[in-house]
């Protein structure tokens, strides 16, 4: 036999041995099907032993010690390989080990497999598969180039150690098959084992092997308790219906109010996506009929020429449903349909906006709909006296099914021009002027139907930011501003409808700006000069601290700012502001307002803490009442959330709100949660003090169990 003819049937048999290390992998469920041509000349090939012998006679070549066979990014390793040219069979046996480019290794004891990669037959298989599921039979058939078939099969994602060789859970079962195609593992009479101990049999049962993102199939259970509704179980059910599109269908069973029929439906688009979800039951909780439920819907898609339009619409039958069964908190739901174009120059935002109250003491029809409110603004830069011009376009259209009717439109233009001294001096020049047109209907207290009003502003403001570097990461910056303004009095005429000025939020982000109303029905008439001091400082690597402190003075008393607003003096409330964060454990912010007589009008405090195994958050608010803006009373309250990692896999958290003005709590709970490599599980305890006709105050309660790999809502 001359050399030429060695070298090529050493090559022959080196591939055919190569076979072995891809087929071995798809017997042990591990391919996954990704589509690997096993014969592809390309893939370098290499073989590693500490011995190989060629027995002519026999047709068979033997790689024996420390074997290792490389195909592409495929490994295998073993103690000895055989491949029959006669028979057209591979063998490996003694520490077999292989493994994939995603990191999924097989371990196995004897192998017997065909060089045609159509039927083999793995002993001792044991497979680590993604996400460290592991896969372990007695013995595993390769069949048609698809299936693995595994008999005497536990299949679990938990670790296990040798003390302690039972995994958390468990599904064992007499055969399963995994389709590559369909990417399937498939069980004949499973048995779910937890603890080592049988809770459940079925004698069919199949899953997504971990490849697979999405699957139809049952997602994990919800168990839930309260003092309305009884007990409460969910089961939802996820339909894959296309790559594009899901449909999650989610019946809630409770033994105090029958059966809620859920359920969510998602779709992507080339341009856009949209969610829709809804709960509905026939009830015996409410007078107003015996059907109740909501619905929850949202969607985006890209149109033209930069412009996006979408909603974002929600909607309940009856003002206590979202309460008692536990769906949202919300007393008030906000429904729009909108179109918008966002560039470097400017906007367009146009939409038509419905509310609807959950407050038993609130009519939604005293609500007024926009239909619509619409902004636009476009900035022409460096336009007139080397500064930029803005164009402004505004309005609304508000209907209510009892009371006033109105509408506004506005008109305006804005300059500003900023120059920076040699010294480090900024100075900033700017303009306004806008013209507004009202109409009203079905008001008594108004006299005319339609106004017209024209405003406008023009100012200077100067900034001179002073910067001290101390040593290292060190620096202090303290930065005076002022602002003055010149504008007209008047304006603010009987007839016209204040819809969108009657909240005002005056604090420390605000008390530089040109306007402090919140809307434009209502004008800031008046000469005035906006001050403010802003401090911000670093000491070492660490410690980052913030401040600032700021007021308002007109020259005379204002008219357009309620008593409540802190703007309603010629002399304004101060405002402060001071926050100090030790990074990454320690932030602490705090803001006030107060008067000249230090009659304190708004206080929050904000806390968080986290140094391992501990996490702590409070907070706490005070808000003097304000009859024009809705609020008749003082409000006074606070928060606090805490969470221990007891180890890594314990946590204990709990929350806690308190009404500090009625001197009652409005929530509270705690939560219990264990998580590790292949479940987690929720118990959580919590009391709603609220009460409503149809949803007194409640505890509920309830349990949460994940089976990672398995349906896991999370994922």
């Amino acid at each position: 036999m001359d050399i030429k003819e060695t070298v090529n049937r050493a090559v022959r048999w080196l591939r055919h041995t190569v076979f072995l290390v891809v087929l071995v992998f798809i017997a042990a469920g591990t391919a996954h099907a990704q589509g690997i041509e096993l014969s592809n000349p390309d893939q370098p090939v290499a073989l590693v032993a500490d011995r190989i012998d060629f027995n002519d006679e026999a047709r068979t070549v033997t790689a024996t010690g420390n074997v290792e066979v490389y195909y592409g990014e495929r490994t295998l390793t073993a103690a000895r390989i055989v491949y029959n040219d006669n028979t057209g069979r591979i063998a490996a046996e003694g520490d077999i080990v292989l493994r994939d480019p995603q990191g999924a290794t097989v371990f196995a004891d004897v192998a017997d497999l065909d060089a045609e990669l159509r039927d083999g037959l793995v002993q001792g298989a044991q497979s680590v598969l993604a996400e460290n599921v592991r896969l372990a039979a007695v013995e595993a058939r390769r069949v048609d180039s698809r299936f693995n078939t595994l008999s005497k099969v536990v299949y679990s994602p938990c670790k296990v150690c040798a003390d302690d060789p039972t995994p958390l859970w468990r599904i064992r079962a007499r055969r399963v098959i995994h389709d590559e195609v369909e990417r399937t593992i498939h069980y004949e009479n499973a048995t779910f084992d937890v603890f080592g101990v049988p809770i459940a049999w079925l004698p069919y049962f199949r899953h997504p092997d971990p490849t697979v993102d999405r699957a139809s199939g049952f997602l994990a259970p919800t168990f839930l308790s309260s003092s309305t509704f009884g007990y409460g179980f969910q089961l939802p059910y996820f339909w894959v219906i296309d790559e594009q599109s899901d449909f999650t269908f989610t019946p809630y069973f409770t033994t105090n109010d029958g059966l809620i029929l859920g359920g969510e439906y998602r779709r992507v688009f080339e341009n856009g996506a949209l969610r829709l979800s809804g709960n509905i039951i026939r009830d015996d909780f409410s007078q107003d009929g015996n059907v109740q439920g909501n619905i929850d819907t949202e969607g985006r898609f890209d149109w033209r020429d930069g412009f996006e339009w979408g909603w974002d619409i929600s909607y309940a039958t009856d003002d206590d449903f979202l309460r008692r069964f536990d769906f949202s908190n919300e007393d008030r739901l906000t429904s729009e349909v909108f179109i918008e174009r966002y560039t470097a120059n400017g906007f367009v935002d146009a939409a038509a906006v419905y509310f609807q109250s959950l407050r038993e003491d609130e009519p939604t029809g005293d609500i007024p709909r926009g239909l619509p409110i619409f902004d636009a603004r476009f900035d022409v830069p460096q336009t007139l006296l080397g500064g930029d011009v803005g164009l402004t376009f505004s309005g609304h259209a508000l209907v209510r099914d009892r009371g006033r009717d109105s509408s506004r439109l506005s008109l305006g233009a804005d300059w500003e021009r900023e120059t920076i001294l040699p010294v480090g001096l900024s100075l900033k020049g700017f303009g306004e002027v806008r013209g507004d047109l009202f109409t009203v209907a079905d008001d008594a207290t108004i006299t005319q139907d339609t106004t017209a009003r024209l405003t406008g502003l023009a100012g200077i403001e100067a900034r001179f930011p002073l910067l001290w570097d101390g040593l290292g990461s060190d620096y202090h910056v303290i930065e005076p501003v002022v602002q003055l303004i010149a504008a007209p009095y008047g304006g603010n005429s009987g007839d016209i409808p204040f819809e969108d000025s009657l909240v005002t939020e005056f604090d420390e982000t605000n008390v530089i700006d040109r306007n402090h109303l919140s809307g434009l029905d209502n004008f800031e008439d008046g000469p005035r000069v906006n001050l403010s001091v802003r401090y911000q400082g670093a000491i070492g690597e660490r410690l980052k601290l913030d401040g600032s402190v700021g007021r308002v003075y007109q020259f005379r008393e204002p008219s357009a700012f309620s008593a409540g607003s802190g703007l309603a003096d010629q002399e304004s409330d101060f405002v402060t502001f001071w926050q100090a964060r030790y990074d990454p454990y320690l932030q602490i912010t705090h803001r006030m307002r107060f008067s000249d007589d230090a009659t304190v009008t708004r206080n929050e405090f904000f806390s968080e803490f986290k140094v391992d195994p501990v996490e702590f958050s409070a907070s706490y608010a005070f808000f003097e009442s304000d009859t024009v803006a809705g609020t008749l009373e003082d409000r006074e309250e606070v928060n606090a959330e805490a969470k221990l990692q007891i180890d890594q896999n314990w946590a204990v958290s709990t929350f806690m709100q308190r009404d500090l003005e009625l001197g009652e709590f409005v929530r509270v709970g705690g939560q219990v949660s264990y998580e590790n490599e292949c479940c987690a599980v929720d118990l959580f305890l919590r009391r709603r003090f609220t009460d409503t006709t149809g949803s007194p105050a409640s505890t509920s309660g309830g349990v949460r169990i994940r089976l990672l790999t398995l349906g896991d809502p999370d994922e």
